[in-house]
């Protein structure tokens, strides 16, 4: 991506943050339910042309171009969505009504999600335009440019956004106000963030292969996931355990690896599709030993540890269609299951063993990850899944697509 404008100065940190603020969510207002699908604007609903449903019980054709992300609120009822064409949009995920378009980026939107109690809505683009929405009063209340930006992502639990830019800043802002801190660049990339369960540190991924551990209050660096048998190329994809100390990692170089956060230590190489090497389960899974093929042009895209305490098990995927299940306490591959089409994300259904894969054949599968069985394929989309998401009441999945459409499926059933 060329960079289109030099990032600012970093912001005046007179005005620091408490460090409440950045664990714990005091003093919130109270959550305002907007979700009455009453209140939805009639005039801005879709167009009533609208292409196949498929499997989708709501197809949304806001979108005039690629549509590359999107979340939903807790209860599903509401969807936002961000697309090539400079648009981000929030609607109604029965009638694919819009109830709001956020209007004002000059750039493909890469960020659309509503914060933990979902009383703001913060839309960014590619060209670093950061806007923030207040969703009861459907108004802008703040905007700022961070230069050209790799990634975005709320806190779970406080009002707190943070932001990775082609510089290898990290930004911080505080919710409604718009105060900034800015972490230090190390002269590349910041590709990916992933924040700990415990809401005070996040691990940063950049384009050199190395990992860092960032305390959010002091912006110290905490440890460095850097090692000769690490990574050698840009991190792909982070996720963070719930005991608050091991870190999943992937990359373009093929390894996929579990380190410490604590003390910046590999503790396993699951896999180096470059070299053709992992951990297979007693060396007899002859089929699991087959990923190595095309070595040179395969990485794992997505992974992600199950929040399941009864199955301690990581999901990673392949640009080649792979999708392996490891254990994680013996390090070893437990599951290889092979979908035939690039897998673009992992997203786990809350606390279950059901793992959801966006593929980009379009299709959407479901599959029981303690057998490995596909359990449903769900279809409507004519070109690549770009996003996915779950309702946290594990009700609906939002996909968004190269077919320039976003699509609502029913999960609920799937247990």
């Amino acid at each position: 991506m060329t960079q289109k404008d030099t990032p600012p100065s970093s912001p005046d940190m007179n005005n620091q943050m408490e460090d409440e603020d950045l664990v714990y969510i005091g003093d919130v207002e109270e959550v305002i339910d907007v979700y009455d699908t009453g209140d939805v604007r009639d005039e801005d609903a879709m167009e009533e042309d609208s292409p196949e449903k498929g499997d989708a019980v709501c197809v949304f054709t806001g979108h005039k171009a690629s549509v590359f992300c999107g979340s939903l609120s807790k209860n599903g009822k509401l969807a936002t969505t961000g697309g090539e064409e400079d648009k981000a949009y929030i609607w109604d995920t029965s009638s694919g009504e819009i109830v709001l378009d956020c209007t004002g980026h000059k750039d493909s939107i890469i960020f659309s999600e509503f914060n933990f109690d979902e009383s703001y809505l913060a839309t960014g683009d590619m060209s670093g335009v950061i806007q923030m929405w207040k969703v009861a009063d459907r108004v802008k209340i703040w905007d700022y440019n961070m230069g050209d930006a790799t990634w975005m992502k709320w806190h779970t639990a406080a009002n707190i956004l943070l932001a990775g830019s082609v510089d290898g800043e990290i930004y911080m802002w505080k919710v409604p106000e718009g105060d900034c801190k800015v972490f230090q660049g190390y002269g590349c990339r910041a590709e990916t963030g992933a924040l700990f369960p415990d809401g005070k540190r996040i691990a940063v991924g950049y384009e050199d292969g190395i990992i860092r551990i960032i305390d959010l209050k002091t912006t110290s660096v905490l440890s460095i996931i850097s090692s000769p048998l690490g990574h050698s190329s840009t991190i792909t994809n982070l996720d963070c355990h719930s005991d608050n100390n091991l870190v999943l990692s992937a990359a373009i170089d093929g390894k996929t690896i579990i380190s410490t956060a604590n003390t910046g230590k590999i503790i396993s190489i699951l896999q180096d599709l470059k070299n053709g090497e992992q951990n297979n389960i007693a060396d007899t899974n002859e089929d699991a030993a087959g990923s190595e093929r095309n070595g040179d042009t395969n990485w794992v895209e997505a992974a992600a540890f199950c929040k399941d305490p009864t199955f301690q098990v990581a999901a990673t995927g392949t640009v080649n269609g792979e999708i392996f299940i490891w254990d994680i306490s013996k390090q070893v591959l437990r599951q290889k299951i092979d979908q035939e089409s690039g897998v673009y994300k992992l997203v786990w259904k809350g606390n279950t063993s059901l793992l959801f894969s966006a593929g980009l054949d379009g299709v959407l599968r479901c599959f029981y990850a303690k057998t490995g069985q596909c359990i449903r394929s769900f279809t409507g989309h004519s070109a690549d899944i770009l996003d996915l998401y779950i309702s946290e009441n594990g009700e609906k999945a939002l996909t968004t697509s190269d077919d320039t459409t976003a699509r609502i499926f029913d999960i609920s059933y799937l247990t």
